[in-house]
């Protein structure tokens, strides 16, 4: 089965030039004949850009001609990879490119005395980017660092170094790298890491300026530019700015025909106006451009409110089957596969042991110890929810479904209903718990 995880935070490495500023050496081994085995493209779905999709089949169709004849083998898999990365991001087939993305980088970095040091540092970083999305923050920050040691003038690591430090909790640090990606280069990718950092610091006027201008700065109809236009409809939507967020989902996919995710976006409006049938449509459009496993939770709590049982049970028996395959890929899903045992099995006790384990590797994250704060108030242990929203609060993000449990935590209604005037449209779950209690 397909998956891909939204990416919640993830605040994606837009593959860059990585000649940028970088002195590669000269003078390399002849290149062998081809023994590695390459992954074949799965084609798109036809809600995908199929004239997009042309002009990659045949750059792949080129390069695969000509690492199996030797002709510059090493850079034909980091171009051979970059595809792979692509694909995966714009069509959902994460366990499958993922995997061969992995698998092209591994080969060219195992001949490291074949690589020029530009393919020695674009193996590296791909790589890394390759960890992000799976949600192996520790192991790209690593190969992040490493990346970093080959060449240090390229804007694009220091993305990688944000979102790692970001995952991992490192906050402070993450925003030193900030500051050294926007001094190389002012654009889309240093522009949307800004915005999100705001975000994380509580300012949310800020972090919408700074997404205004990563949208400025986007090629037209790109891919990457729709991502921050969504983006920019996800901050609207978390203050409870309904029809902004409307605005930029539309155009999101005005710019870029069926864009899944400003599709999905429109449905999430649609359902918190009451619009559930207009909903539900307009989520099964977005899942049948791309197997979204966000896309298909979010249905399956759309069909929980309106009673559809059946309909549930079924859904909640194929996401299960989705994040195994996912899991089984590599992909680290101790957070997503928490919050779903929460919302569809009232399981917080086994929802508590993932993330816990995710805990452990990132102590400090923000969205870790959301879940431990939600995951042990809903098992009655006030203390250690306690512990887990005072560290998740620190950066004083302004995050509705936090605040609101911190009021439940602690038994103030004034916080509960600051949760609810910054957004009064949150959805969680104890979102009923809190209205109740704001009436006794």
């Amino acid at each position: 089965m397909k998956t891909i995880y939204p990416i919640l935070f993830f605040f994606i490495v837009l593959l860059s030039s990585c000649s940028e500023n970088n002195n590669s050496s000269t003078g390399v081994t002849p290149n062998p004949k081809a023994n590695f085995e390459l992954k074949e493209l799965l084609g798109r779905g036809e809600g995908l850009s199929q004239e997009e999709y042309k002009k990659i089949e045949n750059k792949y169709n080129r390069l695969k001609t000509q690492y199996q004849n030797g002709e510059s083998r090493y850079e034909s898999l980091l171009k051979l990879a970059e595809i792979y990365i692509y694909e995966a991001r714009v069509t959902g087939e994460h366990p499958y490119y993922y995997t061969a993305a992995l698998n092209t980088l591994e080969e060219v970095i195992t001949n490291k005395a074949a690589l020029t040091k530009d393919q020695q540092f674009t193996a590296t970083f791909y790589k890394a980017t390759v960890q992000l999305s799976q949600h192996n923050f520790g192991q790209a920050l690593e190969t992040g660092q490493k990346a970093l040691a080959i060449n240090d003038m390229n804007a694009g690591i220091y993305g990688v170094l944000v979102d790692a430090n970001v995952e991992i909790g490192n906050y402070e640090e993450a925003v030193k790298m900030c500051q050294k990606m926007m001094s190389l280069r002012p654009d889309l990718r240093s522009y949307s890491r800004t915005s999100y950092l705001r975000e994380i610091y509580g300012d949310l006027t800020g972090s919408k300026k700074a997404m205004a201008r990563a949208i400025t700065a986007g090629a037209p109809y790109s891919e990457y530019k729709c991502w921050a236009i969504v983006t920019m409809g996800k901050i609207y939507e978390a203050e409870g700015k309904l029809d902004s967020a409307a605005m930029c989902y539309e155009m999101s996919t005005t710019e870029r025909k069926n864009y899944p995710f400003g599709i999905a976006g429109k449905a999430r409006i649609a359902a918190k106006k009451g619009e559930l049938d207009i909903a539900e449509k307009t989520y099964n459009e977005a899942i049948a451009i791309v197997p979204e496993i966000g896309f298909n939770i979010e249905l399956a709590g759309l069909k929980k409110q309106q009673g559809a049982t059946a309909d549930v049970d079924k859904m909640v028996g194929e996401i299960e089957e989705m994040f195994k395959e996912d899991i089984e890929s590599g992909h680290n899903m101790n957070l997503e596969f928490a919050s779903f045992l929460m919302t569809f099995k009232d399981d917080y006790q086994t929802a508590l042991e993932y993330g816990l384990n995710e805990y452990k590797l990132r102590p400090n994250n923000i969205d870790v110890n959301k879940l431990l704060a939600f995951a042990y108030y809903g098992l009655d242990d006030i203390e250690n929810a306690d512990k887990h929203v005072n560290i998740a609060l620190a950066t004083s993000k302004k995050d509705a479904a936090l605040i609101c449990v911190n009021g439940l935590i602690k038994q103030d209604k004034q916080k509960i209903q600051e949760a609810f005037d910054l957004n009064p449209y949150q959805e969680h779950i104890f979102v009923d718990k809190a209205k109740d209690y704001l009436k006794s």
